[in-house]
């Protein structure tokens, strides 16, 4: 029956969360479904896979009061550039909203298992959960973006041979690539084709992409074209050199595979052994879930579980 009861309050979460999100954001919806009808695939600004507004919509959440409460802050200024690393369309105001939700669903879930006091946990470790997704969808987007971009240099060079101007280069590298680097480098030549500087364009270009590669890429272009210089022999140095830091990544994530996988397993081994024991005699575990000291100690051990994983994946993870 609890379960029964869980299930049903999840389902409804989610169903809510869907309806809201829907209910929030149909206008933008509905115009970006007619800009893709009017245009296709293939024009302008709308030909990438996400479609783009000439207008700059400075707003944080379509929510009037949510935008006015959150415009200008500084979380809110730092929440849109980690949106925009990981690739989202989300606002600010709407990632908050969820994250306020989530904490909620966390909080429900936690009062109707453990109950009490001890319920505020669910809301702590359900907070955290768009966060988490956001950083991994920033990981998975990272990945892409250093896996592509020795490619995309060598072509840009090709072009560049080939008698392209920059810009040109630019469209021809979008065009030819897969996402995301499809969408900043078409993104790059639309801006400046609209009258946005290059430079201004690029430094944008940057900041939305945020991987060392870029930060190496675009601040090499500009002071290129600032003092002159061989362009093609500088595009190939470069990605000569992505090139090496890649392999050089490579080895030392098979060097640091090893305590990863240690504290996957020492984080794992708590809950195999809980289910195995439930699992051969419910009567010896029973006291977790009907005492409530059994309570707090469950909640304790899953944070400690937690807790501990996320030290030793933290010593093991090295940052270049």
């Amino acid at each position: 029956m609890t379960a029964l009861v869980l299930t049903l309050v999840f389902l409804g979460a989610m169903l809510l969360v869907v309806g809201t999100f829907v209910f929030i954001n149909r206008r933008r919806l509905a115009a970006a479904d007619a800009a893709r009808i009017r245009v296709g695939d293939t024009g302008g600004i709308l030909r990438g896979e996400v479609p783009l507004s000439i207008l700059r919509d400075d707003r944080v959440s379509d929510v009037k009061a949510l935008d006015t409460l959150l415009s200008g802050k500084d979380i809110t200024v730092r929440l849109e550039r980690e949106l925009a690393h990981a690739g989202s369309r989300q606002k600010p105001g709407e990632f908050l909203l969820f994250t306020l939700l989530s904490a909620m669903i966390g909080l429900t879930l936690a009062q109707f298992a453990i109950g009490g006091i001890a319920s505020v946990v669910g809301l702590l470790l359900g907070a955290p959960v768009p966060w988490l997704m956001l950083r991994r969808r920033q990981g998975i987007r990272r990945r892409q973006f250093e896996n592509a971009f020795p490619d995309a240099l060598d072509l840009m060079t090709n072009a560049l041979r080939a008698g392209y101007s920059l810009q040109a280069a630019m469209e021809f590298v979008g065009r030819e690539s897969q996402a995301p680097l499809r969408q900043e480098f078409l993104r790059f030549y639309d801006e400046q084709r609209l009258g946005v500087d290059v430079r201004t364009a690029l430094l944008a270009m940057q900041e939305r992409i945020g991987t060392e590669e870029a930060r190496l890429f675009v601040p090499s272009l500009i002071i290129q074209r600032e003092t002159g210089g061989n362009l093609v022999e500088l595009l190939t140095n470069i990605s000569n050199l992505i090139r090496e830091r890649l392999k050089f990544q490579a080895n030392l994530a098979t060097l640091t595979a090893e305590p990863k996988m240690s504290a996957r397993v020492l984080a794992a081994m708590p809950f195999v052994m809980f289910f195995a024991i439930y699992a051969i005699n419910r009567q010896y575990m029973e006291p977790l879930f009907s005492h409530p000291v059994g309570k707090l100690l469950v909640v304790y051990a899953v944070v400690s579980v937690i807790v501990g994983y996320v030290i030793m994946d933290r010593i093991a993870s090295i940052d270049l």
